[in-house]
């Protein structure tokens, strides 16, 4: 081949390399039909109708299996009293790895049965801690963990624990470690935040199960600790949380019908809207493979419309995009009035960011004690 023809060869692949390239430019929709056809259904298809019960079973199919045992007898390993909270520190046998602990903070003098709520916390990319980033504990927090809930909150929370908060009010609050976080971090996360997340990941794929499946199971177990505990009304129980927390109080709402009422914060959006650009500022214990094929987002979390369900929106919050919160509101609306329900939804869309205020806590119990009765 002359020098003449070898070049045009050579320009013509590059020419072709980039006609790929800018063919390419369309994966989102390209990938999208190419799942369509072969499964014959949309991914992150809406469910205004689909029955609560169906949704269930897809979330679970979705998540994979779910190792943890389904009872736990919790045992008290010790018990305080400050500022106006009375704790008792508990832990129990998730089935494998070390025992879970957990705090359960009441009204300080407060004896009857009170409503129970789980207080889930936020991944926040730290998993030294877990339970110490909504609470206080027994003695307060010190050290390298105290340095770090500071930042946390501060960022997150205006500075406030806000499980002792809700406990002040008149409930009864669990907040609990989970698979990869506090007393059930893994141990070679001893260095920088995520820094086995992949890795996890990975090895709860090929057991056929998922980082946001273990996480489920132990707030199940969680909810099922809570609700039998001789403090805790466990006919009226809730589960609040934002960010990771609150993907784990959407999961949780599905996977639990017995949940009288759930409180998300920043943390819902429709599915869609998160490809491309949005998915690196999510976690694995989140983004679970094959999530999408239980149906989009807001219409699975809003599964049970008989029980209330708040959703609180930063409009500004960077881990979202604004349209797809916007339609999540939107599609949840929709579900909720499909089944004759559209009171038991309340969507607030706020002018701020990945954040739960003063202002928006203050709210939210406020709307939590009037659907609990504390």
């Amino acid at each position: 081949m002359s020098e003449a023809s070898s070049a045009g060869a050579t320009n013509a692949a590059a020419s072709d390399a980039w006609a790929g390239r800018a063919g390419w430019a369309g994966w989102k929709s390209d990938l999208t039909a190419a799942v369509v056809r072969e499964r014959g259904a949309e991914p992150f298809a809406e469910q205004a109708d689909a029955p609560a019960e169906a949704l269930r079973e897809r979330l679970l199919a979705a998540m994979g299996t779910v190792p943890t045992a389904r009872e736990a007898q919790a045992r008290t390993d010790g018990e305080w009293t400050r500022d106006g909270v009375s704790g008792s520190e508990l832990s129990w046998d998730c089935g494998y790895g070390p025992r879970t602990r957990a705090w359960l903070l009441r009204p300080a003098g407060e004896t009857g049965a009170l409503p129970g709520v789980l207080a889930l916390f936020e991944h926040g990319g730290v998993k030294l801690t877990g339970r110490e980033k909504l609470a206080d504990g027994p003695h307060g927090l010190t050290g390298e963990v105290a340095e770090l809930v500071r930042a946390s909150r501060a960022s997150a929370y205006g500075g406030r624990a806000w499980a002792e908060d809700l406990a002040r009010r008149g409930a009864a609050v669990l907040v609990h470690d989970v698979f990869g976080f506090g007393s059930r971090r893994l141990p070679e996360d001893e260095g920088p935040p995520r820094l086995t997340e992949a890795q996890a990941a990975k090895v709860a794929g090929l057991l056929g199960t998922s980082w946001a499946g273990l996480i489920a199971g132990e707030d199940l177990l969680a909810l099922s600790v809570l609700r039998s505990l001789p403090a805790v009304d466990g006919g009226r129980v809730a589960a609040v949380g934002m960010s990771g927390g609150g993907a784990r109080a959407g999961a949780l709402r599905v996977l639990a019908p017995e949940l009288r009422a759930t409180v998300i914060v920043a943390m819902m959006s429709t599915l869609e809207a998160l490809i491309p650009a949005h998915t690196d500022t999510h976690a694995w214990t989140w983004l679970s493979p094959g999530i999408g094929s239980a149906g989009d987002w807001p219409s699975v979390v809003g599964s049970w419309t008989e029980n209330p369900l708040l959703v609180q929106y930063g409009l500004e919050d960077r881990l979202f995009p604004r349209d797809g919160m916007i339609a999540a509101d939107a599609q949840l609306r929709r579900r909720f009035a499909a089944h004759g329900r559209a009171a038991n939804y309340t969507g607030s869309l706020l002018p701020v960011g990945h954040v739960f205020t003063l202002e928006m806590q203050d709210a939210a119990w406020e709307w939590l004690g009037g659907v609990l009765g504390f």
